[in-house]
């Protein structure tokens, strides 16, 4: 069982054509600086796509255009949840805004519903832009 840094997907993309590593699509300050830390401790990273669900870095998107929704929370739940148990992922660090600004509560309620549904505790550490 592994700890894991995660954050969200941005609306920031490169909008180039055909698949990009995740890594490479978003293109939000927040992501990269996850993915330095991830580095520097020595932990895996994970982001969260609304559209895709938990992506590692060098998984190939496309892009896209997407915000999850909290009516796309009941149908995302248990993929997630399959993928932090695949993964073998016993704790997340979720890197994001707070659940009360706008946009962010699906991923943060998607996220915590998982993390019970799998067993793996979940720290909310605030990013502030």
């Amino acid at each position: 069982m592994a700890k894991f840094l995660i954050t969200t997907c941005s609306k920031e993309k490169d909008n180039a054509p055909g698949l990009l590593p995740a890594i490479a699509r978003y293109q939000h300050p927040r992501i990269q600086w996850v993915h330095l830390e991830s580095k520097r401790l020595g932990w895996p990273m994970l982001i969260f796509s609304g559209e895709f669900g938990l992506l590692q870095p060098l998984d190939p998107i496309p892009w896209y255009d997407h915000a999850l929704q909290m009516d796309e929370v009941p149908d995302l739940v248990p993929r997630i949840a399959k993928k932090l148990k695949d993964l073998a992922v016993s704790s997340l660090v979720f890197y994001a805004r707070p659940a009360s600004d706008h946009g962010w509560d699906p991923y943060h309620t998607s996220l915590a519903q998982a993390c019970q549904k799998a067993d793996v505790s979940l720290e909310w550490t605030p990013w502030e832009e």
